[in-house]
């Protein structure tokens, strides 16, 4: 009777083990682009346009950190691969005048919800000093 025990107990733990979080190691994707002002010295918009080499971020799921990044194309685009199901948060950081360090996040809450989708995000618009 023990051993029935034993192997329900393994085969909960099993089951529970296969149980996908949010984070790498999937089929999904999730991608878009950045577009950027850049302001002349009285503040105005002196000239925009996508942006490369802009560092993109993504926390997985809760977490309050940094999970990956990766930077923009030449054409503005970024892409983040290899995604289970889940929430995720996407960010970047855009000059702000005002702010500490005279930057400010600029943040995207994003869930995916099937295995292999891709999330084309609409563009995240920031400024540049």
């Amino acid at each position: 009777m023990k051993w029935k025990y034993c192997l329900l107990s393994m085969s909960v733990l099993f089951f529970l083990s296969c149980v996908k979080e949010e984070g790498g190691g999937g089929l999904a994707k999730i991608r878009g682009k950045v577009f950027a002002y850049n302001l002349s010295s009285d503040g105005s918009i002196a000239d925009s346009a996508y942006v490369g080499e802009q560092k993109m971020y993504i926390s997985y799921g809760d977490h309050s950190f940094v999970d990956d990044e990766v930077r923009t194309s030449f054409d503005g685009s970024y892409q983040f691969n290899n995604l289970n199901k889940g929430n995720y948060t996407i960010f970047t950081y855009s000059y702000c005048d005002k702010c500490p360090l005279n930057q400010k996040a600029i943040k995207m809450n994003v869930l995916i919800s099937e295995k292999k989708q891709t999330l084309e995000l609409s563009d995240f618009k920031i400024f540049l000093d």
